[in-house]
C-alpha cells in the first residue's frame, strides 16, 4: 500500500546529479481496534486507504553507499525555483534531497491566507517522503531531516514535537532526526521537542515573529531535545529568496533579501546537518 508508485527521470541526462521527479503516497492514519472491529463487523476492508499521490524531485549526489537525506518543504506559496535550487545546494552537500510538491496534487495555489494555514496534509506529505526515502538503496533511513522553510518550516516544527508519530500508517522504528527551518511560524511551538531542532529567523520579521521564536526556546530549556534559535537583527522574512533583493510587500507583510543573513544561515545550517546527521 506504502510502495514506491513510480519513478520518472526528468530530461535525458544519465548524471548522478540530475533531479528527477519522482511520485510516493501521503501517509495515512493507522486504524484503530475499534475502527477495525466496526469494519469487519460491516465485511468492510480494514485496510487504510491509499494517500494522496503526491509528486517531489529528488536529487542524489555523487558517490556510491548510503547517503544521509533531507525533505524539504516548501512554503506558503508553493514550491518554486528557489526551493529547488536549495536542494541542488544541499546535495551538493552530501545529501540525498526530496523536496515534495504538497499543493498542486491538491490544486492549491497557495496557502498564504488563515483559511488556507491547515499543515495536517503537509505533514502527512512529510512523512510519506520519509518513508519513500527509507526504501531508496542509496539511502540511510536512521539518518534523515527534514527542512522548512516558513508555512514548510512550521510543518517541520510540528514533526519536530510528534510524540503520537504511531498514529500513522508507517514503521514505528522509521523517525526523522533532526529538524531544521527558515522563518517559522514559532507561535505553534506548544510542546516539548522530540528531535534536535534549527531555526532561523530575522529580528524585523513581521510575518513569523522572532518574539515568539525566543519565547518558545525559554520554554524548550531542559526538555528532551535542543533547540538551537540564531536571530538575525535587521533581517525580514525570505531573507535568503534573492528574488526579493528589492523589499516587496505580499499579502501584508514584507520581505527582503539580505546577502549576509543568507550566507550566515546556511552556514549554520551546514553545520547543523553535519552535527545531527553523522554516523
Amino acid at each position: 500500500m506504502l510502495a514506491i508508485l513510480t519513478m520518472l527521470l526528468l530530461g535525458l541526462t544519465t548524471n548522478s546529479h540530475a533531479e528527477e521527479v519522482v511520485q510516493f503516497p501521503s501517509i495515512t492514519y493507522r486504524l484503530s481496534d475499534f475502527q477495525k472491529a466496526r469494519a469487519t463487523a460491516r465485511g468492510e476492508s480494514v485496510e487504510s486507504s491509499p494517500g494522496l499521490v503526491i509528486t517531489g524531485y529528488l536529487s542524489k549526489p555523487a558517490g556510491e553507499g548510503r547517503h544521509p537525506a533531507i525533505v524539504l518543504l516548501h512554503g506558503c506559496g508553493g514550491l518554486s525555483t528557489f526551493h529547488r535550487r536549495e536542494a541542488e545546494a544541499i546535495r551538493d552537500w552530501g545529501y540525498v534531497v526530496l523536496a515534495p510538491d504538497s499543493f498542486t496534487p491538491r490544486g492549491m495555489k497557495d496557502a498564504c491566507v488563515p483559511e488556507r494555514r491547515d499543515m495536517a496534509p503537509r505533514i502527512e506529505d512529510a512523512f510519506g517522503a520519509l518513508f519513500y526515502l527509507s526504501k531508496l538503496p542509496f539511502v540511510d533511513p536512521t539518518r534523515i531531516a527534514v527542512v522548512g522553510y516558513s508555512h514548510g518550516g512550521g510543518v517541520a516544527l510540528r514533526i519536530a514535537m510528534q510524540s503520537h508519530k504511531t498514529l500513522y500508517e508507517m514503521p514505528d522504528e522509521l523517525r526523522f532526526k533532526a529538524a531544521a527551518t527558515y522563518y517559522p511560524p514559532c507561535e505553534i511551538l506548544t510542546e516539548r521537542l522530540v528531535i534536535p531542532t534549527l531555526i532561523l529567523i530575522g529580528d524585523r520579521d513581521d510575518w513569523t515573529l522572532a518574539s515568539n521564536c525566543e519565547a518558545a526556546a525559554r520554554r524548550q530549556v531542559g526538555g528532551p531535545a535542543p533547540l538551537s534559535l540564531t536571530v538575525f537583527p535587521g533581517v525580514y522574512h525570505s531573507f535568503n529568496f534573492p528574488g526579493f533583493v528589492e523589499p516587496r510587500q505580499i499579502y501584508g507583510h514584507w520581505s527582503k533579501f539580505d546577502e549576509g543573513a543568507s550566507k550566515r544561515a546556511t552556514s549554520e545550517l551546514r553545520d547543523f546537518l553535519e552535527q545531527e546527521l553523522a554516523r
